[in-house]
């Protein structure tokens, strides 16, 4: 289902390790099943620290703007692939780069900042995360 976590029923797939302003898309996974863009998740929420936060989309959208923007008429390189199709050695997966820019474009972009402050469960005492 490519759902991570459920919030208000809605699944959300979370999306980490990226480089600063790096989004990999999963088209098809390492079994060349479909990838997670094709998932149950209403929403894919990427950790940018970049923007201190979650930059959370509909994936729906991206789905439909990789349609319209990527070039899927052959494999590329690693560093070939923004917008375009890559394929890791000896896997069947079929991945593509974006950047944080093209996200912006998805009427759903939102980002949702990292908390600082949290209450103790007992205590009630607001403590700061640094």
């Amino acid at each position: 289902m490519h759902i991570d976590y459920w919030h208000d029923d809605i699944g959300v797939d979370v999306k980490g390790n990226n480089l600063p302003d790096e989004i990999w898309v999963e088209m098809k996974n390492v079994q060349g099943k479909p990838g997670w863009v094709f998932g149950d998740a209403r929403f894919i929420a990427f950790d940018m620290p970049e923007v201190h936060g979650f930059v959370i989309v509909d994936r729906s959208e991206l789905q439909q703007y990789c349609r319209e923007n990527v070039d899927f008429s052959g494999l590329v390189s690693k560093s070939e692939a923004y917008k375009r199709c890559y394929q890791r050695k000896d896997r069947n997966d079929l991945i593509t780069k974006l950047v944080l820019q093209d996200l912006k474009d998805l009427p759903s972009y939102r980002v949702k900042r990292y908390c600082v402050t949290y209450s103790h469960p007992e205590s009630g005492e607001i403590l700061y995360v640094s």
